[in-house]
């Protein structure tokens, strides 16, 4: 049960495998300390802090702290609130031994979870956006830029032109090197037409942003 709520709720679990919402977080307390043992840690120095939903639809988060450790990554806290008070309480509750050890604070754009890291760790540890979103801002962005890009190619290009560019929104999700040659052809079409999309889609595939 707890491998399958890798990456997903309690209510996507507990559908899957016919178990109860109440069941599965009766599973998390027992398997789970709530509190870390430092003691054997030697160094953290990447942290990683981000939330998940425990309802779909409904702002019930819990903020998952993990660190790389021995070069294995684990989870070092679960908080139950989102707020910057509440993760720079956990900061600080980190011995200082190993405080002095964190270099990378990586972490969603959430101003609260920045603010905490800043209050605790100061200038001498870098902030990390994580790239979950950044990809997700970059995605945003381009989706933004081919639909001004379509309705222009729509007003200015022939219906016989229009039609060689068959399922292109679909393959401008993906990365060239994952499509067929065929469907290289067609984007490479499309990008004669709209260079702002061939850049934007290069820049993206440059981060590999595109999912």
């Amino acid at each position: 049960m707890l491998l399958e709520l890798i990456n997903s709720t309690l209510e996507d679990v507990s559908r899957k495998q016919a178990i109860g919402v109440d069941a599965l977080q009766c599973i998390l307390d027992r398997q789970m300390s709530a509190t870390i043992d430092w003691n054997p840690i030697q160094n953290l120095e990447v942290v990683g802090i981000d939330e998940i939903a425990l309802k779909k639809g409904h702002r019930d988060f819990v903020v998952v702290v993990s660190a790389y450790i021995n070069g294995m990554l684990q989870v070092i806290g679960l908080l139950s609130e989102r707020t910057k008070a509440a993760v720079k309480a956990f900061f600080n509750s980190i011995p200082k031994r190993l405080r002095r050890t964190v270099k990378v604070i990586c972490t969603d754009l959430y101003a609260g979870f920045i603010g905490a890291a800043k209050a605790v760790f100061g200038k001498r540890v870098l902030i990390c956006a994580d790239r979950f979103h950044i990809a997700r801002l970059y995605r945003d962005s381009f989706e933004t830029l081919r639909k001004r890009e379509w309705k222009r190619l729509q007003r200015t290009l022939t219906k016989s032109t229009l039609d060689q560019f068959k399922n292109v929104h679909g393959l401008l999700r993906h990365r060239r090197a994952d499509l067929t040659d065929d469907e290289r052809r067609i984007l490479n079409r499309l990008f004669v037409h709209s260079p702002q999309i061939k850049d934007a889609h290069d820049a993206c595939e440059a981060l590999t942003m595109i999912y």
